[in-house]
């Protein structure tokens, strides 16, 4: 009979492994990367994309949100970092979206 104190661990392959499989597939996905073109007027999708974008988030309520963001962040940075840092981030990220997406745009 086989005790079972014997038996080999199976062990879980390393998280070093985990990482460059990861890093991998990203290289992988990264290389067939395209720029983002705005839809042009008259395209299917330029009314929904003009209400969202250019007068969402790059308009007025985007900005309002934005300052609105960085604001409750700070005021939680004080209280919980971890919640006031990823705040602020998000806050930035909202403020300038429009440069974000031509610097993701860009193929690398």
């Amino acid at each position: 009979m086989i005790k079972l104190a014997n038996m080999p661990l199976l062990r879980r392959p390393s998280r070093t492994a985990d990482a460059v499989g990861t890093f991998v597939a990203a290289l992988a996905l990264a290389s067939a990367a395209h720029a983002f073109q705005a839809p042009a007027a008259g395209d299917l999708g330029y009314d929904i994309y003009d209400i969202v974008v250019n007068q969402g988030v790059k308009g007025p309520l985007g900005f309002v949100g934005g300052v609105a963001a960085f604001l409750f962040g700070v005021s939680r940075l004080f209280s919980n970092i971890m919640i006031g840092i990823p705040t602020i981030v998000a806050a930035v990220c909202l403020i300038r979206a429009d440069s974000i997406l031509q610097t993701f745009g860009m193929i690398v």
